[in-house]
């Protein structure tokens, strides 16, 4: 892994987008290392209606937060656990999540390693129990009531071990107008309680990307888009319906293969907050990590 020393240096000599770029190298060889899980892993397949569950281990970089449900959630039977949020592991130490994740930060725990709740896995979990709350660091220009900026990080507290089915992604940083015109979108299923045997698993969708002026009408209605999508975030089209629900995942990740990686996924964006609480809805919004790359790179890195 590269030193912070490097990494300081990388970002004055050559700027924080290159820093990123040796960072991913490192991971890469890392990974390597470590013999990843043999899973077939690809950007290309065909969605079915609510989504393809993920086989173990498929997105290594996938986590969930959770938060023990307090009293106003004692409707349901026995519902010890609520998945919340979905994030990225970016390091050792931080996850990359929605900036509205922030009002699930509870006693909740993340879960890495494990893409389906509705049985046993063969492969190891790893659970970190949330600190403090200053754990979450919310972007500085986030508000509660817009979907812009709509992003933050994830302090843990204390460093992932890196293993075979455990590791983080790549952070996009092409400045570059778009080449790819397909992305992989992942997200947990609705689930009441850990032990859910229902739904609760990791699904992935391929989704289109459009122009953001097919989220704009899609949203037209949302008082957290009232001046439509930013040239910081993306519109992208799921072929099928997939529901948004109060009682499911948010900050869903878009991410594709790294190139010439059959192990490592690079990641674009994560799920802006917008979609109203039982419908379904084909069109989805993203913020564009590259935008925050500045940002990221000084919290992560010190760069």
């Amino acid at each position: 892994m590269a030193t912070k020393g490097v990494l300081v240096l990388c970002a004055i000599v050559l700027g924080c987008y290159l820093c990123e770029v040796q960072e991913c190298q490192e991971y890469i060889k890392t990974i390597a290392s470590l013999n990843p899980v043999p899973v077939d892993r690809t950007n290309e397949f065909v969605t079915q209606a609510n989504g393809v569950p993920a086989k173990e281990a498929e997105f290594p970089h996938q986590v969930r937060l959770g938060q023990w449900l307090h009293e106003d959630y004692d409707d349901y039977d026995d519902p010890s656990f609520f998945i919340r949020c979905s994030g990225a592991l970016i390091s050792e130490n931080y996850l990359l999540v929605s900036g509205h994740c922030f009002w699930a930060v509870g006693n909740e725990y993340v879960s890495l390693g494990r893409h389906d709740y509705t049985k046993n896995s063969s492969l190891p979990e790893i659970q970190i129990k949330h600190g403090t709350s200053d754990s979450f660091i919310e972007h500085p220009n986030l508000e509660l009531k817009s979907a812009h900026d709509d992003i933050a990080l994830y302090r843990l507290t204390e460093p992932v071990n890196f293993t075979s089915n455990i590791y983080p992604a790549c952070l996009w940083t092409d400045e570059s107008p778009l080449q790819l015109d397909k992305f992989t979108a992942t997200a947990f299923t609705m689930g009441t309680s850990v032990n859910d045997t229902d739904d609760t698993h990791v699904a992935k969708l391929l989704v289109n990307v459009v122009p953001n002026a097919e989220c704009n009408a899609e949203y037209a209605n949302s008082t957290f888009y009232k001046k439509g999508l930013t040239d910081n975030q993306i519109c992208v089209e799921s072929p099928v319906e997939w529901k948004s629900t109060c009682r499911a995942d948010i900050g869903g990740l878009l991410q594709t293969l790294e190139k010439g990686s059959k192990t490592v996924y690079r990641l674009y964006g994560v799920e802006s907050i917008g979609h109203e609480c039982e419908e379904n809805h084909m069109k989805y919004a993203y913020t564009k990590v590259q935008k925050y790359l500045d940002w990221i790179e000084e919290v992560v890195w010190g760069a």
